[in-house]
């Protein structure tokens, strides 16, 4: 070093290193490191874990979209309570927390300044009542007025930014959905009957036993449900109370088809999800769709009829050469002139009857306006049923459908309201489904010596009486049931992928938009962009502390406490002891303006005093008005 140049124009070694603690893209010297042992590293790694606390809980939340309670396990209704009482307090205990470490880093960093060149006690004064949070009613000084008040608001609304990022809270979303289904009414779907290509979702679809158990089943819940009775039917892993409506359960999410038709692989998912709102594990559902359904009007008389009647009917026992036993059943065949579908025999040929039990034969025919089925009940268990023709006319109304998804189950119930009228359809693709659907049941119905179909429609009659109105009525609901409940296989038959109809899925022209309306409430959290706001206040305090902090310790070396010399600013013991011992006791005499003129010119700084400990001491002359 020249010993010709001034020491003023060399930067001192402590210079250096202290540059080199704020010095941008340069590491931090041990020295500098040094100087963040003790109350402010202490200061500035407990705001580092409350601001990544706040900001890691609001992106975990933020990626996922929603945290409902019950995705975490918890119970969902004993727990509203306790929890929004216990993340309360969590939530007021964080901004306290952070205020306090607030209030610390302000008064480190005056007392830095105090060891240093010291400061005007008037700023000292202003320092200390930010670090406490409290207003400064001043308007001379108005730069000191306006950060104190920003300053306690921040403080103030940490507790609600924490209270409204930790606890948990109700939520309700509304939001219009949006989904396509099998148009029934398309002419491009008749079109493609009429050239056979929908034959194996039309005459085949019945002949699968996953869905054959179901066709008894639909017009049991429907009948049931007519009675006021509480009953459901599973189709396509839903549950639908009462009747389907004829409608294909529309969802959110792709669902294996393979179950139900072999060689197709899904069903595609009929549902956008809700721009919105985004789906999540423990949060339960409901949604309301207008959809296209399949329904039948169906009336059912007594008639005499023979073999010379119009339609005709004819039974003929088919007995065998030589009987094994007394016992032995007996096969029955039935027949009549009526048309039938292209020359389709549905009629309910081989079913047998033991002695003194009973059987119920069918024949479907068709008019140009309905289909007529002859039901013949015979032996004592299906006397009731006599011989009954039923008109039965398909129609495609409008079915409103409220769904219900609840996660615990993972189970979606599905309740129906069809509407009344609706277009008729007599040569439709779903109408000669339903057709083929009723002829199989009634096939697969018949055992040896007793009916399923029978003994549920007998089942209900005891309760409600077999008169003529009430076993019609019974047999006209049974009938709709299981119509509706083939409308719905005919559609998933066709909108199942790879499926011999369709392999690519139902072309879009013959799909139909199906409009609704998705509601959901749950108790959790969810965050946007937009909410981020929240986190606004804690991270303004906690910036803040931080900045306070590393500013006072790059500027002024922290110098090491002598034991039994610290001084906590705060504390209004060592504010008297300091006053006595740097002999300030004296400098404030007089009225309070003259005190505060006094303050403002005064430049104090904290010093050790022999045999006093540290004290008040002012730099410099002081000249009194």
């Amino acid at each position: 070093m020249d010993p010709a140049r001034s020491m003023t124009d060399v930067e001192s070694e402590t210079d250096l290193k202290e540059k080199a603690f704020t010095a941008p893209g340069r590491a931090m010297s041990p020295r500098a490191l040094s100087r963040l042992w003790g109350p402010p590293g202490l200061i500035i790694a407990g705001q580092l874990f409350l601001q990544a606390l706040a900001w890691i809980f609001f992106g975990i939340v933020w990626t996922r979209g929603i945290v409902p309670i019950p995705s975490l396990g918890l119970p969902r209704a004993i727990w509203f309570k306790p929890l929004s009482f216990l993340f309360t307090n969590i939530s007021h205990i964080l901004a306290t927390l952070s205020t306090f470490l607030f209030s610390w880093g302000v008064q480190q960093a005056i007392v830095q300044h105090l060891r240093a060149e010291g400061m005007s006690f008037e700023t000292f004064l202003a320092g200390m009542s930010i670090a406490s949070q409290s207003f400064i009613r001043d308007l001379k000084r108005k730069r000191w007025t306006v950060l104190s008040i920003i300053v306690y608001v921040a403080c103030f609304e940490q507790t609600s930014g924490w209270n409204t990022l930790l606890t948990p809270q109700q939520f309700i979303f509304d939001d219009d959905i949006v989904g396509r289904d099998v148009n029934l009414s398309s002419t491009q779907l008749v079109q493609q009957f009429n050239s056979g290509t929908l034959d194996s979702c039309v005459f085949e679809i019945s002949n699968y036993i996953s869905l054959a158990v179901g066709q008894t089943e639909s017009g049991f819940a429907a009948l049931n449900g007519d009675q006021g009775l509480p009953t459901s039917t599973a189709v396509f892993d839903n549950n639908f109370n009462t009747s389907t409506g004829g409608i294909f359960p529309m969802a959110f999410s792709s669902l294996d088809s393979s179950v139900w038709f072999p060689d197709t692989t899904v069903f595609p998912p009929s549902l956008s999800p809700p721009g919105s709102l985004s789906f999540s594990r423990g949060l339960s559902w409901t949604w309301t769709m207008n959809q296209q359904g399949f329904t039948a009007d169906v009336d059912c008389e007594f008639r005499n009829l023979n073999a010379n009647t119009s339609p005709s009917l004819i039974i003929t026992p088919d007995l065998p050469t030589t009987k094994v036993s007394p016992t032995e059943p007996t096969q029955y065949n039935i027949s009549s002139n009526c048309p039938s579908y292209q020359q389709r025999n549905f009629s309910s040929q081989y079913a047998f009857a033991g002695d003194g039990q009973g059987f119920i034969l069918m024949i479907a025919c068709v008019n140009d306006d309905s289909y007529e089925f002859i039901f013949v009940g015979r032996g004592s268990l299906y006397s009731f049923l006599n011989t009954t023709v039923c008109t039965f006319v398909p129609r495609i109304p409008n079915v409103w459908t409220d769904y219900s998804w609840d996660s615990s189950s993972n189970l979606t119930t599905i309740e129906t309201t069809t509407l009344l009228n609706g277009k008729p359809d007599i040569n439709g693709p779903a109408a000669v489904s339903a057709v083929e659907t009723i002829y199989n049941m009634m096939s697969f119905a018949q055992a040896i010596s007793t009916n399923v179909v029978g003994d549920q429609l007998k089942s209900v009659l005891q309760n409600i009486g077999d008169s003529e109105n009430a076993v019609h009525s019974a047999l006209n609901e049974y009938l709709r049931g299981v119509a509706e409940y083939s409308g719905s296989v005919f559609r998933a038959c066709l909108s199942a992928r790879n499926g011999t109809a369709f392999p690519t899925g139902i072309p879009n022209e013959m799909t139909i938009v199906s409009r609704g309306t998705l509601h959901t409430e749950f108790f959790g959290w969810q965050f946007t962009t937009s909410s981020s706001w929240i986190l606004l206040p804690g991270t303004f305090v906690g910036l803040a502390t931080i900045y306070v902090v590393l500013k006072a310790l790059a500027i002024h070396p922290r110098e090491e406490e002598r034991d039994g010399e610290d001084f906590e600013p705060g504390d209004p013991l060592d504010l008297i002891a300091a006053s006595a011992a740097g002999g300030l006791s004296g400098e404030f005499s007089g009225g309070r303006q003259k005190r505060e003129d006094r303050a403002k010119r005064m430049n104090i700084v904290l010093e050790h005093t022999p045999g006093y400990g540290l004290g008040f001491k002012h730099r410099g002359s002081v000249s009194y008005v």
